[in-house]
Formats: structure tokens, C-alpha cells, sequence
């Protein structure tokens, strides 16, 4: 009995918090038209949403990403792999797109959805599920 009160006031608590507003039950929407990338985490982002993937787990690729070189014609070189990508889908080579700075620092790079972003998120994702799934 006395666990069955402490639920029900806890609940009721919560309740009255807002904690379960209805607000809580529908699912936000985020702007995913375009690709994020983070400089400062070094993380390539579907727009402003947490589906992102970190550029780091390109440091041993092994070749995974010719697609991306191959659509930017440019080689992701080393000793610092990630960084190398970074700057090819801030700065392609061609001029295809150019990325927006999101803020004043530097960090935050809106790049647009295309056939070369699509390539690298693919391949990002592809190498992602490689090692993680």
C-alpha cells in the first residue's frame, strides 16, 4: 500500500512538473535540408539534428572513401586524414558549392545537400556501419 502511494504521488508530481507535458510526446523537427560540420569536434552532422558521424573514424580507412576522392577529385591525405576531409567538403576544389559559416567563430558549416555531400555522407555512414554495426 504504501509503495502503490509513494507511485501514485510521484506520478502525480511529475504531472504537475510539466515533466510529461504533451508537448514531450511529439517528436521535434529538425532541419535536415543540408550537412553541418562541426570544426571544433571534427563531426559531419544532417543538418541541425543529432544524426551525426564523427570525421575521425576515417583515420584508418584504408581506402573505404575513393567514392568521395573520385566525386571530389581530390585525395584525403595524411598524417591527418579526418582534418584532410574537413577541408575538401568546406573547400572543393571545382567550386561546386561554397559552405556558410553558421557563426562568428568558425566552428559551425552549412554545406549543401548534392551529389558530392551525398557521396562522403554515404560513404561516412557505410564506413560507420562497417564498424560499429
Amino acid at each position: 500500500m504504501i509503495k502503490r502511494l509513494a507511485t501514485l504521488v510521484i506520478l502525480t508530481t511529475t504531472l504537475l512538473s510539466g515533466c510529461f507535458s504533451e508537448n514531450s510526446f511529439i517528436s521535434e523537427k529538425k532541419d535536415n535540408s543540408f550537412y553541418l560540420i562541426d570544426t571544433k569536434e571534427g563531426l559531419l552532422c544532417k543538418g541541425m539534428t543529432r544524426t551525426c558521424i564523427s570525421l575521425s573514424i576515417i583515420a584508418s580507412q584504408n581506402g573505404v572513401l575513393k567514392p568521395v576522392e573520385n566525386a571530389y577529385l581530390q585525395k584525403i591525405t595524411g598524417p591527418n586524414y579526418p582534418r584532410s576531409l574537413m577541408i575538401i567538403l568546406l573547400k572543393p576544389a571545382d567550386n561546386s558549392y561554397q559552405a556558410t559559416a553558421l557563426d562568428n567563430n568558425g566552428r559551425l558549416y552549412s554545406l549543401p545537400k548534392n551529389d558530392k555531400t551525398n557521396i562522403a555522407w554515404q560513404a561516412l555512414n557505410d564506413l560507420y556501419n562497417a564498424n560499429y554495426q
